[in-house]
């Protein structure tokens, strides 16, 4: 995100980061940019992890629920849009209620519904998206793309395989409950972050390689 994100991200922006989970991408967010402001929401929060992300994670204005007609010069919907029934009108009203008149928006979702899986279901998934089908949501919510492309090119066979094929998504817990040890987590972080930077450097060169994770970088019309 901070790669895709690095040519316009500037001291002071205000960021609407929705869906934030644990405030992982905010916080690093503000780490990496000083100055920022952010506003993270997700509905699952409770007051303990509020008051307490407030108090460990510097300056970030956790919350419940979407702040009141208040506009954003970034908006983060990470993994949030596939959880959504309504996609069209949600990101059409994000976009008409908390996007500035030059504000740009941050979509990643999971890619290509023909890899739909029961790990889908258990993950709360209506649907997996092409990035044609993703691109058509955000012009039909009033926004133009100005990047796009996909993540994790070596997740896919592995994805097909795990729960395509051998169903393993039945017995999944999520991967909260990942317990590979620090060296083997390492290692595949790196092997990720490898593979993402080739996919990203072959965007910029128009070459568009599929992936596990869609996303599209857009503004409003005009």
């Amino acid at each position: 995100m901070l790669e895709i994100l690095s040519d316009f991200l500037t001291p002071g922006m205000r960021v609407l980061d929705i869906g934030c989970g644990d405030g992982f991408i905010a916080e690093s967010l503000g780490k990496e940019i000083p100055g920022l402001k952010i506003t993270a929401v997700d509905t699952n929060l409770s007051d303990q992890q509020i008051a307490e992300f407030s108090a460990t994670k510097g300056g970030i204005d956790f919350r419940k629920e979407l702040p009141d007609e208040s506009s954003f010069d970034l908006v983060l919907l990470l993994d949030v849009m596939e959880h959504v029934q309504t996609d069209h009108s949600f990101l059409a009203g994000i976009v008409e209620r908390h996007v500035a008149g030059k504000g740009l928006v941050l979509i990643t979702v999971p890619a290509f519904q023909a890899i739909f899986s029961g790990h889908d279901y258990f993950l709360g998934h209506y649907r997996r998206y092409s990035l044609p089908q993703l691109l058509r949501v955000v012009e039909e919510a009033g926004l133009t793309s100005r990047r796009c492309g996909y993540l994790f090119f070596s997740l896919l066979l592995p994805k097909l395989v795990l729960f395509k094929v051998l169903k393993s998504a039945d017995s999944s817990e999520g991967v909260g409950h990942w317990r590979k040890g620090p060296l083997l987590t390492s290692l595949i972080h790196l092997a990720l972050k490898l593979d993402n930077k080739i996919l990203l450097a072959a965007g910029r060169l128009g070459i568009k390689i599929p992936g596990l994770t869609g996303w599209v970088l857009c503004d409003k019309h005009g």
